[in-house]
């Protein structure tokens, strides 16, 4: 496989976390150890940022309980 093709598949797939995770991020009251703009701003700067979010950075939504 072309090296190019990888890297825009990385990059899409990148593209689609990271609107998953805004998404998510508004519609949340809290998150875990940032606030949500440093939670935007990490996802903006770092590869995979948004990945590391929905691991770990989602707080606990008081509707789902």
């Amino acid at each position: 496989m072309d090296i190019l093709f990888v890297i825009a598949i990385v990059l899409i797939l990148n593209l689609v976390l990271i609107a998953f995770a805004i998404i998510d991020i508004m519609q949340r009251s809290n998150v875990k150890y940032l606030s949500k703009t440093g939670w935007i701003i990490m996802m903006a700067f770092v590869l995979f940022g948004a990945a590391i979010y929905l691991l770990v950075g989602r707080g606990v939504d008081k509707a789902a309980t």
